[in-house]
């Protein structure tokens, strides 16, 4: 017997998406007497299809609305399909068009005779001889290789750092003049990149206004240039970044001073403007999951440069309420948490925390509930995409509301006959080199965290875990899609706390599994019902495999699809995770776009491993609806 199950507010959403879908699939009505737009017809296209050369005309809309075609839009239409040619190289391509009409229905055909397409030729003037360093990389930033066919699309993107690359040898003042020469006798596009460089210019005196001397001392540390060395945009650039990063400004403002040509010093004025101290949220929802129905809300409250200018105070609250599906039974949820964060600790981009709090949490197994606090250091090494994280947490957890299913003997190995003590000291190395964190196109990211439990700590338990990931995101050449993938293993040695165990199952992991499933567990009967409680493992690999693609767009969001496949396992101390045998699923999903993020909606199907004895057996669907990707 198949089994789904479904997050709450799923199927409402599904059908919303199914209803807008619809609606946009509506033919028009054609009346008698009436022209209308029939069909239009592209010919002699070989190096373009024809669905993609029609995608962007106007009269694509016309046709969809039932209307008839405009003579004028006809000709700027036109205009487009040779435009779409020229961009790709094309040069001496032409673009002609009839119309034909019979009865009410009229057609438009475009002819095309696309012609040579032309190959590039770099011509770089205006660089001194001596400087052949700068000219070698002028070269390596424009993506076009003599000889090879030319292209409008790369060439428009690169005169921006084309000009950037002689302002970051000290060319402050430098112009550039890059235009294309169409040479139709050889069918060659002339790249021309004419360069005026003026001075080479060094920095000057740099000027803070709009803040007080306090804060003004932060801001002159995270400048990344001073007096007297080579001009550079891309430190300009850099400065801005940093000062954005301290969240004390809406408008942050670095602006050299290029007005005389003739001078090699640049000065700079920075100007800020300082953003609301105080940020409140709120927000609220509803959610189910194997065990229960929940109602929950979120409060945040957060003051910046706050005790001190460097400082923020922050207070997450985070009530729920919970019914217990299999026993009708209700329970509070609250996480409440309170933190001060210093930035610039000791020296720019060092950032320290201090959190304190509560937690009452319901799972499967037991309800804990107890005092926490944590003390934290985070700092980039060497470049801003490596950070280093430390820290120190402790937790003191007592339990109740155990599951009858966890007999004494297993409640004293587990640590829930008592009061548990969690002391530990972590470290955490990251390296991100993704073109975009939420919606990655190319790069890697990877992670490896160390924690270490000990009485030195403060904790009554001695362990260490270790959990290494891996990500990696490629796009696949001349297509819209990306092909994603991610790798995380896991490892707890010594006395496994029980709220420290590693589980796998949902939106983010084994999307063959609904949350927490897949993982070791208790299977009997409580009250004559035959129950499952899974009580988390020492040991998990996770793997993920996703081909993402953009399919089309619904009220101008984008709407996505993924195809995916997940392997995982979680195994109890003293056992060996088979990666040959792991919980396989494969999946498809939805994505549309908002603006709070992708809306995601997958199904994941289970492969293997669903008969007894197996991690939720006898379930071979799991339904999943989030927000953001899944990694």
């Amino acid at each position: 017997m198949h089994v789904i199950r479904a997050h709450a507010g799923a199927w409402l959403h599904a059908s919303i998406v199914f209803v807008v879908l619809a609606g946009c699939g509506r033919k028009p009505v054609h009346r008698p007497g009436e022209e209308w737009l029939n069909k239009i017809e592209i010919e002699g296209n070989k190096s373009i299809r024809a669905k993609h050369l029609r995608a962007g005309l106007a009269l694509r809309q016309v046709q969809k609305q039932g209307g008839a075609p405009d003579p004028y839009l006809v000709v700027v239409d036109g205009q487009r399909i040779k435009g779409q040619y020229l961009r790709r190289g094309f040069l001496e391509v032409d673009v002609r068009s009839r119309v034909e009409r019979h009865g009410d229905a009229t057609s438009v055909f475009y002819t095309v005779q696309e012609g040579p397409r032309a190959k590039t030729r770099v011509l770089i003037t205006g660089i001194p001889a001596s400087e052949k360093e700068l000219l070698a990389e002028i070269r390596d930033t424009l993506p076009l290789e003599d000889g090879e066919y030319f292209n409008y699309e790369p060439y428009d993107e690169a005169k921006e750092k084309l000009l950037g690359v002689v302002e970051d040898a000290g060319y402050a003042k430098a112009e550039l003049n890059a235009h294309v020469i169409v040479d139709r006798v050889n069918h060659e596009a002339v790249v021309h990149l004419k360069y005026e460089l003026g001075p080479k210019c060094t920095f000057g005196d740099i000027a803070v206004l709009g803040i007080d001397e306090e804060l003004e001392r932060a801001v002159r540390a995270r400048i990344a240039f001073k007096p007297g060395e080579v001009y550079s945009s891309a430190k300009i650039a850099e400065t801005q970044r940093n000062l954005y990063d301290m969240r004390r400004f809406s408008t942050v403002r670095v602006l050299p001073d290029k007005k005389d040509g003739s001078v090699s010093v640049v000065g700079v004025r920075i100007s800020l403007a300082r953003s609301a101290q105080n940020e409140l949220s709120l927000g609220a929802g509803v959610g189910m999951d194997p065990i229960t129905y929940e109602v929950r809300g979120r409060t945040g409250y957060t003051i910046l440069a706050w005790p001190a200018p460097l400082m923020d105070f922050n207070i997450d609250l985070r009530p729920a309420y919970a019914m217990l599906r299999d026993e009708n039974t209700f329970e509070p949820r609250i996480r409440a948490m309170a933190k001060l964060r210093r930035i610039d600790l000791f020296r720019p981009f060092i950032t320290g925390e201090v959190e304190g709090g509560y937690n009452y949490l319901t799972v499967e197994a037991y309800t804990s509930y107890g005092p926490r606090a944590r003390l934290g250091i985070e700092t980039p090494v060497v470049y801003r995409q490596l950070r280093v994280r430390a820290g120190w947490e402790i937790e003191s957890l007592d339990f109740r509301n155990i599951s009858p299913l966890i007999d004494p003997a297993l409640q004293m190995q587990l640590g829930l006959d008592g009061t548990q003590r969690i002391g530990q000291y972590s470290q955490a190395v990251t390296l991100d080199l993704r073109d975009n964190p939420i919606e990655p196109r190319l790069g890697v990211y990877a992670e490896l965290r160390v924690d270490e439990g000990t009485p030195y700590a403060g904790g009554n338990l001695s362990f260490y875990r270790l959990t290494p990931e891996l990500r990696t995101y490629l796009p696949i050449p001349r297509t819209s899609m990306v092909f994603a993938a991610r790798a995380r293993h896991g490892n707890i040695w010594g006395d496994v706390p029980v709220t420290e165990r590693y589980f796998s199952g949902g939106a983010t992991t084994q999307r063959g599994f609904p949350e927490r499933r897949l993982a070791p567990t208790l299977i009997g009967f409580d009250d004559g019902d035959m129950k499952e409680v899974p009580i988390g493992g020492a040991s998990l690999f996770e793997s993920n495999f996703e081909l993402r693609s953009r399919l089309t767009s619904v009220k101008g969001m984008g709407l996505g699809g993924v195809a995916f496949l997940d392997g995982a396992d979680v195994v109890n101390q003293g056992q060996s995770i088979d990666y040959m045998n792991l919980n396989w699923a494969v999946g498809i999903g939805l994505r549309l776009f908002t603006i709070v993020g992708p809306v995601r909606a997958d199904v994941g199907y289970r492969l293997n491993r669903t008969g007894p004895g197996n991690p939720d057996a006898g379930s071979h669907y799991a339904f999943h609806l989030s927000i953001g990707e899944a990694f």
